[in-house]
């Protein structure tokens, strides 16, 4: 994603049908390496292929519904944002699974979506707990996190052996196309770039052996249409000593969901302050609503966020058509089957390409912000924990349950770290910076702004924006009239900063209110010994 790119079809945009057929079933694919949860959990409790496919079937159901409410403003976040069964929960699944069966995995994922709902009504506080630099933080750890699920598929490897010749082969060819045909500057290309890469696999699948004829022709042993049928599967138990684990598990889905959502706010425009509120509301009753009906936990989809910006294409219409295609795929049992022979090189390229987006937006949105050092701690130290829980992993093997699930991956550890270090470095900070200005104000403006970012860790560019404004209002203040003071305040209640610049005499109201291009709310209070500006700024 490169800065400044906007998509060549917005969220409101009505996308041809040729590309928005394309598009939903290119989406469709690159979801695909999700269904494969459902079968882990299956094998976890030694159930068969018949429950594997009722679990895919549910999930399938549960997901779609979920991501047709997430692609409507009034019920969701309004952006192409589907609903998948997601990695952060499969953790307490399967310890779920494996100590109570089915039923409590989903008792236990119906508290965590409902958990999830109650924090969705608190993200006016998320500008506290998450800033710009953790969102970072944990959209970087999610490429960590899935680079031990996405490798061994991308090189055919089984039981953590070594890479297989023909898959690895598979695998480069797969991603390489993708990649070339990303960089191209014919449209065509660009939004179909891993669709075709995924045809490109299969076909050299089928030419290195890795997909058999045989595993084809098993294709005709499914029935064309058939109801999931949850009798004697789905009912529901519940565990109080599995409520931190799964809440450990939401908490991780919505940080990954409070970074997917601001990074598609920030790369269509569609910035409204109620997109996130809703997005994770609907996510948590998704949840709630995809475990009643024998789905698993699902959260939304890294991979689809990345292909976003990586296409160009972020119509809504998009997200609808997908969730319909969704709940139909969920009554086709032959859905199941391919979800169990596509490729492992195919399914781990896909990955490995939309997450590459994904770490960028990370990278990108640590560096748009003014750093101090204890910023900087709060950033590099959970990215290092999180490693470690990879690389150094035999650390943890000693540590309570309810601790060792802490570091089960990179992303359960970062997350949760970088908020907590986000919170405690928070300690001793000001709300309030305040400056004389003496014979050069523009200068003074100037080092308090940068001094107010890096306190504040603000974007960078909001900052030089809101230093270019106060300026344009000193510049129009009137030549005999001295700005003495510029307090500047933060407002995390509000989520903004408001800077009072106190001056000596009467000023043109006017004047002020229309310097500048910044969006501001600009009020002038005059008393008799001094006038006060006072601007507001909306923090991003």
């Amino acid at each position: 994603m490169e800065l400044g790119d906007r998509p060549v079809y917005n969220v409101s945009d009505k996308v041809p049908p040729s590309v928005l057929a394309l598009s939903i079933l290119q989406h469709f694919f690159v979801l695909a390496v999700y269904m494969t949860y459902p079968v882990i959990i299956t094998k976890a409790i030694g159930g068969g292929e018949d429950l594997s496919t009722f679990l895919i079937s549910a999930t399938l159901i549960g997901s779609g519904i979920a991501t047709v409410l997430q692609s409507m403003h009034y019920t969701g976040c309004g952006h192409i944002f589907p609903m998948v069964p997601n990695s952060s929960y499969l953790p307490a699944s399967i310890l779920a699974a494996t100590a109570g069966g089915l039923p409590l995995l989903y008792g236990m994922m119906m508290v965590a979506g409902f958990l999830e709902i109650l924090l969705s009504r608190l993200t006016r506080y998320f500008r506290l707990l998450f800033p710009g630099e953790v969102v970072g933080v944990v959209m970087f750890m999610l490429g960590l996190a899935i680079i031990p699920f996405s490798f061994p598929l991308f090189f055919g490897s089984t039981a953590e052996g070594p890479l297989d010749p023909a898959s690895t082969l598979v695998g480069i060819i797969t991603l390489g196309s993708m990649i070339v045909l990303g960089m191209q500057k014919q449209k065509i290309f660009k939004f179909y770039a891993v669709l075709i890469g995924i045809i490109i696999g299969l076909i050299s699948s089928v030419a290195f052996g890795v997909l058999t004829p045989a595993s084809i022709a098993a294709a005709g042993t499914f029935s064309l249409f058939s109801i999931p049928n949850p009798i004697g599967i789905v009912s529901y138990s519940f565990d109080i000593g599995l409520v931190i684990p799964f809440a450990i598990g939401m908490l991780c889905v919505m940080l990954k969901s409070a970074g997917n959502i601001s990074l598609l706010d920030e790369y269509t425009g569609e910035t409204n302050k109620n997109n996130l509120r809703r997005g994770l509301f609907s996510e948590g009753f998704g949840a709630m609503f995809c475990s009643a009906i024998g789905g698993i936990g699902i959260g939304s989809s890294a991979s689809n966020t990345g292909l976003i910006p990586g296409t160009g294409v972020a119509s809504k219409q998009i997200g609808l058509g997908l969730g319909v295609l969704l709940i139909i795929c969920g009554f086709l049992p032959v859905i199941g089957w391919f979800f169990h022979v596509l490729p492992e090189p195919i399914m781990g390229a896909v990955v490995i390409y939309a997450i590459t987006f994904i770490m960028m937006g990370g990278v990108q949105s640590i560096s748009s912000r003014v750093l101090d050092n204890r910023r900087i701690f709060v950033v590099i130290l959970p990215i290092m924990i999180g490693v470690s829980s990879v690389m150094c992993s035999y650390l943890y093997t000693d540590l309570p349950e309810s601790l060792r699930l802490f570091f089960d991956s990179p992303l359960t550890s970062g997350a949760i770290f970088v908020v907590v270090f986000g919170l405690l470095f928070k300690i001793g900070t000001p709300t309030h910076l305040t400056r004389s200005l003496g014979d050069r104000p523009l200068e003074d403006v100037s080092k308090l702004l940068f001094d107010c970012g890096k306190s504040w860790t603000m974007d960078k560019t909001q900052m030089f924006q809101i230093t270019h404004h106060l300026q344009a209002v000193i510049l129009a203040l009137p030549k005999e009239t001295v700005p003495q003071k510029l307090l500047i305040t933060l407002k995390n209640s509000t989520g903004t900063i408001v800077a009072d610049l106190t001056v000596s005499g009467p000023v043109n109201e006017t004047a002020v209110k229309t310097a500048g291009h910044y969006p501001a709310i600009v009020t002038v209070a005059e008393t008799a010994a001094q006038t006060i500006v006072r601007a507001s700024y909306l923090l991003v």
